[in-house]
């Protein structure tokens, strides 16, 4: 379902499991319309946005208690519109007066990567406390291990050891985490409670790209293309800036305008060269300056 008339009808519906599971299938699809375009093509109307939230959080107080932590990092990332992160708190909140399993998790992941520089010292105290705990109940949980090495590292509840941090986002790469991988690059790189290492800081940062991760295909790229920590390879630049901008860094497609814009290991193409430009300039990125460069 997607009509407005739809929606209305199954808040205005006797609660129950099944009424909740329909809310939340028609938020996720209209998030799906509004993906796709289907709001600038005059497809998806504005009140059926307004009804994301409500129908969240209506299917959450239904049964469904995950749906409060969907509804809060909706809240932190709406599709449209401007960020409102008390809600997103007070719904990470619900999550956890419902015991849902992942949320303290969940509100310590929201306080670090949205509320680090607006959380009150207690509220770091705790998230600091949340994630510890399920690193000693759960020994295998390599999204709390890298997410304690975030927090450790930085200070965050807690005083700041980049040297524990690092330690921590080792143990969270050897259970998988990529982005932890990726973290090990920036503590090789930058020196935070090891020392600066660029032949360690490129491997890590080879095998976080070779996980997927966005950033690190980026950086792996402009590691070949300017020869810094490996011999300098265009075709593995153009292949890892690809893969970074197929998953939307606008870096990489910055980067590969420019690789053809001056045929630096690839053939001159100054019209692709340009969409490259485009794309980047929509992804938010200013290429103002790089296209007055090479006078595109």
């Amino acid at each position: 379902m997607s009509d407005t008339s739809d929606i209305d009808l199954l808040l205005q519906a006797p609660a129950s499991l099944a009424v909740a599971e329909q809310l939340l299938a028609w938020a996720e699809k209209t998030r799906q319309q509004i993906a796709r375009g289907d709001l600038q093509l005059g497809i998806l109307s504005v009140e059926s946005l307004a009804k994301i939230p409500v129908a969240y959080k209506t299917a959450a107080q239904q049964g469904l208690s995950p749906t409060w932590v969907t509804l809060a990092w909706w809240y932190a990332f709406p599709d449209i519109g401007e960020p409102d992160l008390p809600a997103a708190e007070d719904a990470m909140q619900e999550a956890l007066a419902a015991d849902f399993q992942y949320a303290k998790l969940e509100l310590a992941r929201l306080r670090w990567f949205c509320k680090r520089e607006t959380a009150s010292l207690l509220e770091q105290q705790q998230a600091f406390e949340y994630v510890s705990e399920i690193t000693t109940d759960e020994t295998e949980n390599a999204e709390a291990f890298y997410l304690l090495a975030l927090l450790t590292t930085h200070g965050f509840g807690v005083d700041a050891s980049p040297a524990a941090g690092f330690r921590l986002q080792q143990r969270a790469a050897e259970l998988g985490n990529v982005d932890a991988q990726f973290e090990i690059y920036v503590h090789y790189a930058n020196g935070l409670g090891v020392a600066v290492d660029e032949e360690r800081a490129f491997a890590a940062c080879q095998r976080a790209a070779e996980g997927g991760h966005p950033r690190a295909m980026y950086n792996l790229g402009a590691y070949n293309a300017t020869g810094r920590g490996t011999p300098r390879n265009m075709t593995e630049a153009v292949k890892w800036y690809e893969r970074a901008a197929d998953v939307g860094n606008a870096a990489a497609l910055a980067g590969l305008a420019m690789i053809y814009a001056t045929g630096d290991g690839v053939e001159l193409d100054h019209e692709y060269a340009r969409e490259l430009f485009d794309q980047a300039d929509y992804c938010g990125l200013d290429v103002s300056q790089l296209r007055e460069q090479v006078g595109l």
